[in-house]
């Protein structure tokens, strides 16, 4: 009895488990963001029973699962085995364990992995970098409100990507955001790999003064597969990868207390503001007399619509004075370097009575975000001379406007002539186009359709053209064929082929009499083109025959 229990035992220890499960990954050490592969393997002969998987959502992220049936030779036995392939994305860097996987009764193996962040795996000149990463780089941790933050997000990749490559939007809900162009594409060199670069930037503009998150972006793209090194015919495959940027915090600062209360908050690299009139204000003006202001403010660094008006900056009401402001002209000009805005107001002044005027200086504080400092830009004061519009010649006595006239007379040159040559001028105009509008008229009697009373005239009874009208009055293609036939050898020995060389203009209407007849034109045809071409033919005939005989004149002249 004792012997029949060792034999079995022997058996069930040679022959392999039905539910032992397997698992192993395709690499232990990765980079945040990158992907790897678990598998499992299991000779269980129950199809349908599958791996507990739920004990992976806590560290993990699995993106897809599929499942494979193959067939293992073992010492020329055939064992089914189930195989599943988990494609997981490590939530945390720093050292994480796959726990064990339960498949019915058996359970897997524990597997530890090292998860190393972007900034550990380019440290470390050892460490194999990842296919692809992601690196983000903040011009400033610490803006002012309202302020711009360039943000530079690179993504490497040592391996080729296919055009499926995507990246998530960046949306901030106390921050706008605005997209500084298109990604940027070049190669760089990195512990001697060649890597492509894909560079995006973005620019910031935090809305509220504290602590702020700037969540990380996912960038999904799809690699090229190697090839199965235990099988030469194996087809290349893609292989999604996806890596996530880590998340920035930026500690945004408030206004400073230095800067004054009374000022629009104007954060910025740099400002400029300028103004110019038109015209000058040096020159004399009149009373009732307008004139227009333009001030043009650009900052670097923030948007046009961040910028205050300007019409604060024109001082204290000025009396006699009073202004018209137009529109303002906002304008963003987007480069590499984040946001240049710039603002346009105009404004009319009109002078409402003589005097001096003095607009004084103003000043413009903002603050330099670069050199964290305040700023101000002045605009000197402006003076004004307007003389009153009664102290022209209008109000002068009688003798001195008539000696005023007379001064002027004197000087002015003479003006007969050209206005001599501007009269001729216009008489020879309005003489060419009354003959213009003469001839257009006559052109468009010509042009006008003939009625059938014009076209089919009185003709002499008793010849083929009398025959020929009745016919083509009658839309009647073969007696018209026949009538022209008869008059067409008369005139030409050659009969009607003659007649067409000489009169070109009776082929498209022959054209259209003979597709009537012989062709398969199913319109019915109408005999007015035909006669109107031969009427031509025997007025050109008419036109022709005192030309001739004027000739022949000329040749024998009377004695």
């Amino acid at each position: 009895m004792m012997r029949c229990l060792l034999i079995c035992l022997c058996l069930l220890l040679g022959s392999p488990a039905l539910a032992d499960i397997q698992a192993s990954v395709d690499r232990t050490r990765l980079v945040e963001g990158e992907t790897l592969e678990l598998t499992l393997e299991s000779g269980a002969t129950n199809r349908f029973s599958s791996p507990e998987l739920g004990v992976l959502e806590e560290h993990f992220v699995m993106q897809g699962t599929r499942q494979l049936s193959l067939v293992s030779q073992l010492n020329g036995r055939s064992q089914p085995i189930t195989r599943w392939v988990i494609t997981l994305v490590p939530k945390r860097t720093g050292y994480v364990v796959i726990p064990p996987i339960a498949l019915d009764e058996a359970r897997s193996e524990p597997i530890s992995l090292h998860v190393l962040s972007a900034e550990e795996a380019a440290r470390d000149n050892n460490v194999q970098m990842a296919p692809v990463f992601i690196d983000t780089e903040m011009d400033t941790e610490t803006p002012y409100v309202q302020a711009q933050v360039l943000m530079t997000l690179r993504i490497y990749h040592s391996v080729s990507l296919y055009d499926d490559s995507n990246l998530t939007g960046l949306d901030i809900p106390d921050a706008r955001v605005e997209s500084l162009g298109a990604p940027r594409q070049y190669e760089r060199v990195i512990n001697g790999v060649r890597h492509g670069v894909i560079e995006v930037r973005y620019a910031l503009f935090p809305q509220r003064s504290g602590d702020l998150e700037i969540p990380s972006q996912l960038f999904s793209a799809t690699i090229l597969q190697p090839r199965d090194a235990s099988s030469r015919f194996s087809a290349r495959t893609g292989r999604l990868v996806q890596v996530r940027s880590p998340s920035i915090r930026l500690e945004v600062q408030p206004i400073p207390e230095t800067y004054p209360a009374d000022a629009p908050w104007i954060p910025a690299k740099s400002v400029t503001l300028t103004q110019t009139w038109q015209p000058e204000p040096d020159t004399e003006l009149v009373s009732g007399e307008s004139l227009t202001r333009s001030l043009s403010l650009e900052a670097n660094g923030l948007s046009a619509s961040q910028l205050p008006a300007l019409g604060s900056l024109d001082g204290l009401p000025v009396e006699g004075l009073r202004q018209y402001a137009d529109q303002p002209k906002l304008e963003n000009v987007i480069d590499e370097n984040g946001v240049r805005g710039v603002r346009q107001d105009s404004a009319a002044l009109l002078v409402q009575k003589a005097g001096e005027f003095q607009l004084p200086a103003q000043t413009l504080y903002w603050w330099d975000t670069q050199a964290d400092a305040l700023q101000q830009i002045e605009l000197e004061a402006t003076a004004l001379n307007v003389i009153s519009s009664d102290s022209f010649p209008a109000g002068a006595t009688p003798t001195e406007t008539a000696e005023a006239s007379d001064l002027v007379a004197a000087d002015m040159p003479l003006l007969w002539p050209w206005q001599l040559a501007t009269a001729l001028l216009s008489l020879a105009l309005a003489g060419c186009l009354l003959m213009l509008y003469r001839l257009r008229q006559r052109l468009e009697r010509l042009g006008q359709p003939e009625t059938d009373e014009e076209i089919f005239d009185t003709v002499v009874q008793g010849n083929p053209l009398a025959d020929l009208q009745t016919a083509c009055r009658a839309n009647h293609p073969a007696e018209a064929r026949k009538a022209l036939e008869s008059w067409a050898r008369q005139q030409d020995p050659e009969g009607l082929i003659g007649v067409i060389q000489r009169y070109p203009e009776l082929t498209e209407a022959l054209d259209d009499l003979n597709a009537s007849l012989f062709g398969q034109s199913e319109s019915h045809w109408r005999g007015k083109p035909l006669w109107r071409a031969v009427r031509m033919v025997v007025q050109s005939q008419k036109r022709q025959a005192p030309d001739e005989s004027t000739t022949l004149e000329s040749l024998y002249p009377h004695v």
